[in-house]
């Protein structure tokens, strides 16, 4: 079988699109740019945006959106939908000369390629980064400005939802993103839970766990409003002085004021490269993500695979991994909570030492072996539902 893939973005497409080309499967991919179908110094400076491990001839661009977008988004909020919607319906009129019987697209800017996918009698995946757009606004309550909110309840959802009209299936990334679908209203017969992963040879395990002293904490993630940092910020200044640190690293989101209205209660790296950041990871006795809204959260695996114990959030989609014995998982928003669980682990060293040698174990199930085995399950039981033949 042939499959379109279209995403203005980049998420982990990459993963996806390398899934496909190496089961012969990857007719065509739409994006905003490929930088590995720029030219020189351009390739260079958007490298991330580059998707070598699929070939250049098979990527459809609109690099004028791309930039357009980039330099005006700032000034004008709205233009990242006007960018969207242009990419939308020129992804629309391309595929009806496709004879790939299934399409694989990403929220946003989907609309109009669906449609025209379901007139022209495609199967129709959303690949779902995120959980129900519904929640997305019940939970965005937690952290999102009142005008963000009416933007998501008069602008951003309804798009959302007459999307869906013409899915046929999704594809979420956790269980927490799979029963928000389910729970607002989504067949669980037309959904496929589908994990990222991680490389677990990138990521090598602790020798040693620290018995005494103050415990380290360590956060990493966008610094947003989003990931609970609130919450994690209060609960270490009310924790009793000098017994624990905590470590924030990661690029500065909406979350300055809370940095400045806690200073002196952290340290914090914006970046640091790969080989750092691991021995982060291994020095930290316990990873921290007490997340507002994840539908799965990367950093978490990747702290359990260095052998540190993680403490999250039940809306963090990374859970799933964390609640089979490599760390705790705890209410969402929930200050009180997050607390009572840091003061438990400064008496507790001998249950994170356990607990991490645990995490290291359960984040090994997790690698991109194991989403290719996911995807291309759920991508062939589509295909036997849909009595597509194989090409």
């Amino acid at each position: 079988m042939k499959i379109l893939v279209s995403n203005f973005g980049r998420q982990y497409t990459a993963a996806l699109l390398s899934v496909l080309e190496r089961q012969g499967w990857l007719e065509g991919f739409y994006t905003s740019l490929a930088a590995n179908k720029l030219p020189g110094i351009l390739h260079r400076i958007f490298r991330k945006r580059a998707f070598a491990q699929i070939p250049a001839a098979t990527i459809t661009h609109f690099p004028v959106l791309f930039f357009f977008e980039r330099l005006l988004r700032n000034l004008f909020p709205r233009i990242s939908r006007l960018t969207g919607d242009l990419f939308d319906k020129n992804v629309a009129r391309r595929i009806r000369a496709s004879k790939a019987p299934i399409i694989i697209t990403y929220e946003n800017t989907n609309r109009a390629t669906l449609k025209s996918a379901k007139k022209l009698g495609k199967t129709t995946i959303l690949d779902l980064a995120q959980i129900h757009h519904e929640d997305v606004l019940r939970y965005g309550r937690w952290f999102l400005p009142p005008q963000r909110l009416r933007v998501e309840a008069t602008a951003v959802n309804p798009r959302k939802a007459e999307a869906l009209k013409y899915t046929d299936y999704v594809c979420t990334l956790s269980s927490f993103a799979a029963d928000s679908m389910i729970k607002n209203g989504w067949p669980a017969s037309r959904l496929f839970t589908v994990n990222l992963g991680i490389d677990p040879e990138r990521f090598s395990p602790k020798t040693q766990y620290a018995k005494s002293g103050p415990l380290r904490l360590l956060f990493v993630g966008t610094i947003m409003h989003r990931k609970g940092l609130a919450l994690l910020l209060r609960a270490v200044e009310n924790l009793p002085p000098q017994t624990v640190t905590l470590q924030l690293i990661g690029p500065m989101g909406d979350a300055g004021d809370l940095l400045r209205k806690h200073a002196g209660y952290f340290n914090y790296l914006p970046f640091q490269h790969h080989e750092a950041l691991v021995q982060h990871y291994q020095h930290a006795d316990v990873f921290v993500f007490p997340s507002l809204l994840d539908s799965w959260a990367q950093t978490v695996l990747e702290a359990m695979a260095c052998g540190t114990p993680a403490v999250v959030s039940e809306n963090t989609g990374a859970k799933d991994a964390v609640q089979q014995g490599g760390g705790w998982v705890i209410p969402a928003n929930d200050l009180q909570a997050l607390q009572a669980c840091l003061e438990k682990l400064l008496i507790s060293r001998s249950e994170i030492e356990a607990r991490g040698k645990k995490a290291r174990q359960i984040a090994l199930q997790y690698t991109w072996a194991h989403y290719q085995e996911q995807l291309t399950a759920a991508l062939t039981e589509i295909r036997r539902r849909e009595n597509i033949l194989p090409q």
